[in-house]
Order: C-alpha cells, then structure tokens, then sequence
C-alpha cells in the first residue's frame, strides 16, 4: 500500500521546509561578460588610430556598461563594428552628428556586454585618410 510511504513524504517535505523563512534572498547574479556599472572612467581614450587604406581594421574591448563615443575627422563615411568572436552581443551603434563631407562624425556606441571587436571605417574618399578616436563617456543612463 502506498498511502502510508506518501504520507511520510509529506511529514517531511513539511519539516525540511519549516524554519527557512528567515534565510535571505539569494543576490542576483550578473551573467558572464555583463557587468552594471561601466568600469572605464569618463574621458578615457580606448582608441586612437589612423585607417590608410581600404580594408584596414582596428582591435577594440568595449566593456559592458559602458558608453563610448566614436569620432572621425571625415564625414560621409560609415563605421563598421563586428565582434571577433562568435556569441557576443552587437553594442548599438548610432551616428550622433555628421559635419558632412568636409567635417568629421560622432557616433554613440552602448556596449551592454564585454568583449572584443574590430572596428573599420567605409566610404572614404580615394586615398584620404581617416583619424578615428573611440573615448568612453561613462556608464550606460537608464532610458537612454
């Protein structure tokens, strides 16, 4: 007969459970690579380099939390982001304003993971070089 082997169950899922309404939550944990506040300060440069030539690339560790800042000295060009590795997350990556074809651009990027990117430039005019400067501006704002 199995009524008296559930009965016993019952005891004692009852007793093992009584006395733990004290025990605290457990902390949230963070997910690997996903950090809440952005540990690079305001104003730190994390890129300064000069694209010559046409397919030229740049390595860059966007910390996650963290928003940057991206900046060429020409306009009319868009930047590419690509993570090196497959499994990390595309930061957003917006153009904030354009100086048009004479002036540079500033784009925003908001990295919500850590991790390694290369970092190109297309679009430039033939034989122009272009100065691309990435500065960290501080943590992500809520709503932002």
């Amino acid at each position: 007969m199995r009524l008296p082997s559930l009965t016993a169950l019952a005891v004692l899922a009852a007793c093992s459970s009584t006395g733990q309404t004290d025990t605290a939550p457990a902390p949230a944990t963070t997910p690997p690579g996903v950090a809440a506040a952005c540990p690079v300060s305001a104003g730190t440069t994390v890129l300064a380099t000069e694209f010559t030539s046409t397919g030229e690339r740049a390595a860059i560790t966007l910390e996650a939390g963290c928003l940057y800042h991206a900046e060429t000295d020409v306009g009319g060009i868009t930047l590419q982001l690509r993570p090196r590795q497959s499994g990390t997350q595309m930061p957003y990556i917006g153009r904030l304003m354009t100086g048009g074809v004479a002036g540079g651009s500033t784009w925003e990027i908001r990295a919500t993971m850590t991790g390694e990117y290369q970092l190109w430039v297309t679009g430039a005019p033939s034989g122009r070089a272009v100065r691309v400067t990435v500065t960290s501006r501080g943590p992500i704002k809520a709503g932002s």
